[in-house]
């Protein structure tokens, strides 16, 4: 239940719907001071939620980017956590498409490359709501896929296909390394977005935890003059994801799950 409500919640999370509320309570006012204020609002929100400027510097606040780990350094395990990796496409089903997310599945290739991991566990199930929301990525089932095709052998890969969020991807990955914990430091690789939740997740399950950022968004580069001024839909779909980020830690501590 707590995952159905949490995806409902998701709508109103959306910053495109903050957007759209004070106009539609515009279309039902009578006074024209009202209206006008509702539709700055809406304005004002709009110019807020898609600045690069303002979203930039928002991730520069949020965004966790641990240090690369050295050369010469070793851990058994290094925990991938799912979500945004694979994508399903209709016309190409037996295709195996990259997602936004992909960087991680590539960090995570170059960590075992470079021998700072032996061996990888892909948390992840699927996440599919009856009625509510389909998803046929199979994603940790072909994430490992295509680790296995870019050379990582199938027998230093271990899927854990239960998980349906972050709490979830802790719980069952304590489960799985259960003869780890305490003992070993795990490399947890997640965006580095993600990471502050992630981390808090698996140290409260009793892991110790080594974080590894991929999808760093934030950008350390001067921003282009347009960047404070130009609209940026981009902007807007970050955004989101910061504010479910900042909300899914209240909620979590709410529930205790961190």
């Amino acid at each position: 239940m707590f995952f159905i409500l949490s995806k409902i919640l998701d709508i109103l999370l959306s910053p495109t719907i903050w957007i759209i509320i004070p106009m539609v309570i515009a279309l039902r006012l009578k006074k024209v001071k009202q209206i006008k204020i509702a539709i700055f609002s809406s304005i004002l929100l709009l110019l807020f939620l898609t600045n690069g400027s303002i979203c930039n510097a928002l991730l520069k606040s949020w965004e966790i980017d641990a240090p690369d780990i050295p050369a010469g350094k070793t851990y058994t395990w290094g925990v991938l956590l799912t979500g945004g990796m694979i994508k399903y496409t209709d016309t190409h089903p037996d295709r195996i498409s990259s997602g936004e997310a992909a960087d991680r599945m590539i960090q995570t290739f170059h960590l075992y490359q470079q021998g700072a991991i032996k061996k990888i566990l892909i948390t992840g199930g699927e996440t599919s709501i009856a009625n509510l929301m389909v998803d046929q990525s199979n994603e940790s089932i072909n994430v490992k896929r295509l680790l296995i095709k870019m050379g990582v052998p199938a027998r230093d890969i271990f899927v854990e296909n239960k998980a349906r969020n972050t709490y979830e991807n802790a719980l069952y990955s304590s489960q799985m390394l259960k003869n780890y914990l305490k003992k070993d430091t795990i490399v947890l690789i997640t965006s580095a977005m993600h990471l502050r939740r992630s981390i808090l997740c698996f140290e409260n399950k009793g892991f110790n935890v080594r974080p590894y950022a991929a999808d760093i968004l934030k950008k350390e580069t001067p921003l282009s003059l347009l960047s404070y001024f130009k609209p940026s839909e981009k902007s807007l779909s970050i955004n989101f994801q910061l504010i479910r980020e900042v909300v899914g830690i209240l909620v979590y501590k709410l529930k205790g799950y961190i």
